[in-house]
């Protein structure tokens, strides 16, 4: 019987996922209880306006000690009887230290419920927080830094005091149910019946909360309780129960307890956020019956394109382009309706989870980059990967054995095509058992790492959080009693690559333990081999025969914790428990780890890259592929690829000419491909396609200076790596619909990936300015005040991509078969001055390995070019310049400068030598072995060390 059950449910999931992802899986929201249950309740309140909230306002006060409002809002249940029922929820409201607003909603503590054996705990949970918000904040996330919070009684008058009071937060009230409070240029008001708040930056009403009524807590009630405690706008539908197909044995322990509000963004009509979606980067308008976007962590193959179902992760932040954000910190089950009201200039937006509390971080600021700083400055700044992780990545499922993958690594260097990482899917296990080797087909795994180590290469593994039954790892994770259970208290067994499994529990502490123990058995490795890397896949978790393809909600994880409250952080607990295990067995060599996780929450930037997941080699899913890492890049996860060239089928070879075209601009850049697909590593392929898909990867790698200073500014900034047009020309209001054109950072390198067959040339937009086109350093003005489209020629072997002027670019331009073996190349900068002659670049150097960068030994500086003349202005040397440059700085002189010429009148010309002043002393190089052409002057033999002040004259 379990041996037929396991075929029928292989069967299901097989015949499901070989050809697309089945909608029937997932629910609509009209099989979702609580969704369903909140959409009617918000289209019969549009109706009926009835108001079922208020603050009570004798309950507002101020806890000076934390610096917190606290209230109490009061839902009230009409009885017929006139004997109406009061529920009460506990608020609070509280600035952060960048000004941003924080306020929560909880219920008031339950009583312990009449269900006997309950396993879980009755009390909402209220720690998401902790989860998703960076450790910096764990002791402080409660606390506003703001020395003084006044609050003023109901009837005491505040003209007299506002003097006194200007610099520092304030509460007063104008009327008798608003109350006003203010920090910096952010202010709120608080309506206290019905319950609405209005936030203003500046003055200017921004985000108004409530402001259709949509607000719903479906408070504890006992089934027989249930006909009492309902609203008359509210529906009863699947409130004890789940009568979708998959999904129908929850036994739904506390009964109906979402969580609903909704939030209105004014004077924007464009919102963004909320991935994981394979959809556009602006987000769609979901009214008149459409289905809303979901945020819930599921294994979709082959999903369906230009949807709002959920995927592989979830990020529930959402900003519009008036520089206004929410971060929804729940997470549960959780879907998000949205309407855009251009003639009133506002998004309405409605967001339903299914439990848990409202706890909402709204920030507002001057532009959108500086919400992005905030968000990222809250849940955790993106890490600062290894510098070769930026590099190419070559995968499959799977390479066969040990002389597979030394074949692929010496045919990569015969052919000069770079690389840093090599990667083994499922099948290098011994029957699909992690922590394990196939021994036959790897015998010896330290000597395959120290072959790759030669070159300074890596290796990627796989291992899930699905533990195979019966073998000594998943033995002892029963034994310790840090497996996840099912609801009746049972170790959880499901289905998954290894037939039956059960799934370690990395919410409990101790589990983090045991995880990192098994790590640490496994990369039992020598001090000096520190190249073996992690990849967390299936973390949603995906189960096979699971509802909708992932965990049943009740089942249960450590300290009486649901599923169904944590479902989405889950992934994340699994990749930072491995994280932190590398990290501590790589310490003594200050290894930083690299990690890829398929499955990630807010947060998950700071430990983990991730990619778009099971896609197919098609040109619909090259297409979408770009607005997807461009929406997680504005999300605060930036380190974000998509499988090149497909996972799934066979691309042709027009299409895999144009996806490592596309995917060269990916923050994460790795081909990837399904074990029944044709070998197609980039050698294989005939010419002319192996030279076009070799000179790509060497073009990656000749931009590594320049990309690993964008990596560094997202790591400080949260900035987006690929970066939509809108945030660097946010002036132009059709900028906000461009999905398929994007920056590099802020790099002035301006990139549209040709993702349609038969193309030989594309249109590209240009706000007004001067562009260079890449290779040839043409360039074209565009004089206007407007944006204008312009045809670009773009045959199969040439990317659309211009320089724009004002923008320095550093590269290094030597082939090496790895970014190791780049460290002792000198520097190459190209100028592409702007229609005033100027221009300016960044350049961040460190080891590219260690966490030294950590302690100061790092190179900061910045190019500037003015007058004909460049400038580097360092703004941070080591204070051990000398040890660190010799051990891991390596070269950092600049070789060659090469300038972009134009036709406006500071052009310059190459003269016979060009002045230098170093230390306070001109000297002059000779320029013979220089030479000029009309578009570009090229000036060799230079050494120009960026660690010194130098100004080189032309």
């Amino acid at each position: 019987m379990v041996l037929l059950k396991w075929l029928v449910c292989q069967l299901v999931f097989f015949t499901a996922f070989s050809h697309a992802f089945t909608d029937y899986l997932l629910k609509k929201c009209a099989q979702s209880g609580f969704c369903h249950r909140n959409r009617v309740y918000a289209e019969n309140i549009a109706k009926s306006h009835h108001c079922y909230y208020k603050v009570d306002a004798e309950s507002i006060a101020h806890d000076p000690l934390e610096n917190v409002l606290h209230a109490t809002i009061i839902k009230t249940i009409p009885r017929l009887e006139g004997d109406d029922i009061a529920v009460q929820f506990p608020f609070s409201l509280f600035f952060l230290q960048d000004h941003s607003v924080r306020f929560t909603i909880n219920e008031k503590e339950r009583m312990p419920t009449n269900s006997s054996g309950l396993l879980i705990s009755s009390q909402r949970f209220n720690e998401t927080w902790k989860y998703a918000f960076d450790k910096k904040f764990q002791e402080e996330a409660n606390r506003t830094s703001i020395p003084q919070f006044y609050f003023l009684k109901q009837k005491q008058t505040v003209n007299s005091f506002w003097s006194k009071i200007s610099s520092f937060l304030s509460l007063s009230n104008s009327t008798a149910d608003t109350f006003h409070l203010r920090n910096g240029d952010v202010s709120v008001e608080i309506f206290t019946e019905p319950f609405q708040l209005k936030v203003y930056w500046q003055n200017a009403l921004k985000l108004i909360v409530n402001e259709q009524n949509f607000l719903n807590i479906e408070h504890h009630r006992t089934k027989q309780e249930n006909f009492a405690h309902v609203l008359p706008e509210e529906t009863t539908f699947n409130m004890f129960k789940d009568n979708f197909l998959y999904s129908k044995h929850d036994s739904m322990p506390l009964g109906p307890e979402s969580v609903a509000l909704d939030f209105s963004f004014m004077g924007s009509t464009n919102a963004y956020g909320i991935p994981e979606h394979a959809t556009s980067l602006k987000l769609m308008d979901t009214s008149g019956g459409k289905e809303p976007y979901r945020l819930f962590n599921v294994d979709v193959f082959e999903y369906n394109i230009g949807t709002s179902q959920p995927m592989y992760g979830s990020i529930p932040f959402m900003f519009s382009s008036s520089s206004t954000s929410i971060f929804w910190v729940n997470a549960a089950d959780t879907w998000v309706d949205i309407k855009y009201d251009t003639s009133k200039n506002k998004t309405m937006t409605h967001w339903i989870s299914e439990n848990g509390v409202i706890d909402v971080v709204m920030s507002l600021g001057p532009d959108i980059p500086t919400i992005i700083d905030k968000f990222t400055d809250l849940t955790g700044r993106p890490f600062l990967p290894p510098i070769s992780s930026i590099g190419y990545h070559q995968c499959r499922w799977n390479y066969n054995d040990e002389m597979d993958v030394l074949t692929v690594d010496s045919q990569m260097d015969a052919h000069m095509i770079p690389y840093d990482f090599i990667w083994l899917d499922l099948e290098y296990t011994n029957d699909k058992k992690y922590f394990t080797w196939k021994q036959h087909s790897f015998p010896n795994p330290k000597r395959l790492l120290s072959k790759l180590k030669k070159l300074g290469r890596n290796l990627v593994v796989l291992i899930d959080p699905h533990l195979k039954k019966d073998y000594e790892i998943s033995d002892r994770v029963i034994n310790e009693n840090v497996a996840v259970k099912d609801h009746n208290g049972n170790d959880y067994v499901g289905h998954c690559w290894p037939g039956n499994s059960i799934w370690i529990d990395t919410i409990s502490k101790y589990g983090q333990k045991i995880w990192k123990f098994f790590f640490e058995r496994f990369i039992d490795l020598p001090a000096d081999l520190t190249n073996l890397f992690i990849w967390n896949d299936m973390n949603e978790p995906s189960i096979f025969d699971g509802p909708e393809t992932t965990a049943p909600k009740d089942l249960i994880h450590d300290n009486y914790i649901e599923e169904r409250s944590v479902h989405n952080i889950y992934g994340l607990s699994v990749h930072e428990a491995t994280y932190d295990a590398i990290k501590s067995i790589y310490s003594p060599s200050d290894k930083r780890p690299f990690l890829l996780t398929r499955a990630f929450f807010a947060g998950s930037q700071r430990t983990a890259a991730t990619w778009t997941g099971d896609n197919v080699a098609n040109w619909d899913y090259l297409k979408i592929s770009i607005p997807m890492v461009l929406s997680n890049n504005i999300a605060g996860m930036p380190f974000i690829g998509a499988d090149i060239a497909g996972f799934a089928e066979d691309p042709t070879p027009e299409l895999i000419a144009r996806w490592y075209q596309a995917g060269l601009w990916y923050p994460f850049f790795r081909a990837h491909a399904h074990i029944d697909t044709k070998r197609r590593e980039p050698y294989l392929f005939n010419e002319p396609l192996k030279s076009i898909v070799r000179d790509i990867i060497q073009l990656r790698y000749f931009l590594l200076p320049t990309l690993y200073t964008m990596f560094h500014k997202s790591s400080v900034t949260g900035f987006p790596i690929m970066n939509p047009m809108f945030i660097e020309h946010p002036e132009f209001a059709e900028l906000y619909h461009i999905d398929n054109q994007f920056y590099w950072s802020n790099s002035g390198l301006l990139v549209k990936p040709v993702t349609e067959p038969g193309q030989s040339e594309t249109e590209m937009v240009f706000p007004p300015g001067i562009f260079y086109e890449f290779a040839s350093l043409h360039s074209f003005i565009n004089n206007g005040t407007d944006l204008i489209e312009k045809n670009i020629s773009a045959p199969l072997d040439k990317i659309p991509l211009f320089i724009e002027g004002g923008h320095i670019i550093t590269m290094k331009d030597k082939y090496r078969r790895s970014s190791m073996l780049m460290k002792n190349d000198p520097y190459v900068i190209v100028i592409a001055p702007d229609t005033e002659g100027r221009a300016v670049g960044d350049l961040y150097v460190d080891d590219g390995e260690t966490f030294g960068y950590q302690r100061g030994e790092y190179v900061e500086t910045q190019f500037v070019f003015e007058n004909n003349t460049l400038k580097n202005v360092r703004s941070h040397i080591p204070e051990n310049l000398i040890g660190i440059h010799h051990n891991t700085l390596r070269n950092t002189n600049i070789e060659k400068i090469i300038i972009a010429k134009n036709n406006l009148q500071h052009n310059i010309t190459l003269k016979d030598s060009t002045k230098v002043k170093k230390n306070g002393e001109e000297s002059s190089l000779p320029t013979r072995s220089s030479y000029e052409n009309d578009n570009k002057i090229t000036i060799l033999n230079l050494s120009l060390d960026i660690t010194k002040d130098w100004e080189v004259i032309f």
